[in-house]
């Protein structure tokens, strides 16, 4: 039934790779079959691994952002900052990488390359900047600053870290993806031709028009002010305090309650749903036991941090980091580290599996590749795009992995 149960998650994440379905959307039924008729659970134990608080986090989080991004707020700060580079057009891949880390502290990886991508492709198209540059500084600007605990990806590290008996301290991963996804960029800026940008002659000395905060964006950036600072500092409820301000921007005029609800991520509602089911089925039936029995045996202590690097950067590639990969393999972290014989911490285990499900979505065949695939502009060629992105994927996993063995994913803990 172990393996039955690992070859349904392989089943699942296959099957919606080759006919582009919600991954989520098969693994709840994958989950009902293998956990009632298969594994002998009831139904309702099945649904018991509904991830009802991280859904519910989620929620709070995408619905405050949804109003900030459907009132314009976004689009603006954006604006705003890349104007802050002025003639010095080299800079603005970086000013958009340091944005898009900004933006993915708040609401994680997935939802902050939604919001940003589109808007620096814009001013990438207007400055004369390449979209694999664009591309590469917000896909690595929204991984690598998407492990708070208040953003989607750290909401779900933290979560999944409780449950192997970790204390739930995100910022040594924040840590860790910040320097490996700040390195992979600084490598694609460089080979991308970055450091050579020049402005147009059409721009030279041209004045940008200003940027203006009407009232109810200014009432709304105040908002996410609030929530940043009582969250992270007063350590409110994140998902509470969301919805909190959010009705009352609501109540305020500041934004439309549909449009705001329009820019919740349901694909990734679903997405972390239905796998979050499937994988507790696989842990009941003994799955996760038996998946890191088998990488046990493929480690030593030296290389159990790569392995694990390459490992989630490998199913990431063709599936989503944050619904499929950490739900599957943070759970292994535990037994890898005792098999080991404890030479190996098994926080360095989890940042190693972070790392690499998070590094790689630059991946055109993952979401955020998808995102800043269908964000490219006309005349891009959409073609040498795709590979350029595809070998940075590639190249980032393997760069992330050999510093995986210098011990660097172990420290900060």
């Amino acid at each position: 039934m172990a393996i039955v149960s690992l070859l349904a998650l392989v089943l699942c994440i296959a099957v919606s790779f080759v006919k582009k379905i919600n991954a989520g959307i098969l693994a709840i039924p994958l989950a009902f079959i293998v956990g009632v008729y298969m594994v002998g659970m009831s139904a309702n134990d099945v649904i018991a691994g509904f991830p009802t608080s991280l859904i519910f986090t989620l929620l709070g989080i995408m619905f405050i952002f949804g109003i900030a991004s459907a009132n314009g707020t976004m689009d603006k700060i954006a604006e705003l900052i890349t104007d802050l580079a002025g003639s010095r057009v080299k800079l603005i891949p970086y000013v958009f990488y340091f944005f898009a880390v900004a933006v993915s502290c708040c609401v994680g990886g997935i939802i902050g390359g939604s919001l940003v991508c589109p808007i620096a492709m814009k001013v990438g198209k207007r400055e004369g900047i390449p979209d694999y540059l664009t591309g590469t500084a917000v896909i690595f600007g929204v991984q690598g600053g998407a492990m708070t605990s208040i953003a989607a990806n750290g909401v779900i590290a933290v979560d999944l870290m409780k449950e192997i008996g970790m204390n739930g301290r995100v910022y040594p991963l924040w840590i860790h993806m910040m320097i490996s996804a700040l390195l992979c960029f600084t490598v694609c800026y460089i080979v991308g031709g970055g450091w050579k940008l020049k402005p147009l002659p059409l721009h030279e000395g041209a004045q940008h028009q200003k940027i203006v905060f009407d009232s109810k964006q200014k009432v709304t950036i105040a908002g996410l002010v609030i929530l940043i600072v009582g969250t992270a500092i007063f350590k409110t409820n994140v998902p509470l305090t969301g919805f909190t301000i959010g009705a009352i921007l609501i109540l305020l005029g500041c934004g439309d309650v549909n449009e705001a609800i329009k820019k919740i991520s349901w694909t990734t509602i679903m997405l972390l749903a239905g796998v979050s089911m499937l994988v507790n089925v696989i842990t009941v039936a003994g799955g996760i036991d038996a998946a890191s029995a088998w990488l046990a045996s493929i480690m030593t202590p030296a290389t159990a941090d790569s392995i694990m690097v390459l490992t989630g950067g490998a199913m990431s590639a063709v599936s989503s980091a944050t619904g499929v990969v950490m739900p599957t393999l943070i759970p292994t972290a535990p037994e890898l580290a005792a098999q080991l014989g404890g030479s190996v911490s098994m926080a360095s285990i989890v940042s190693g599996i972070v790392v690499g499900a998070n590094i790689v979505p630059i991946s055109p065949l993952s979401t955020m590749g998808g995102i800043a695939m269908a964000c490219s502009n006309e005349g891009t060629d959409k073609g040498k795009l795709f590979n350029s992105f595809l070998i940075s994927a590639i190249l980032s996993v393997i760069g992330c992995a050999a510093l995986a063995l210098t011990g660097f994913y172990g420290m900060f803990w």
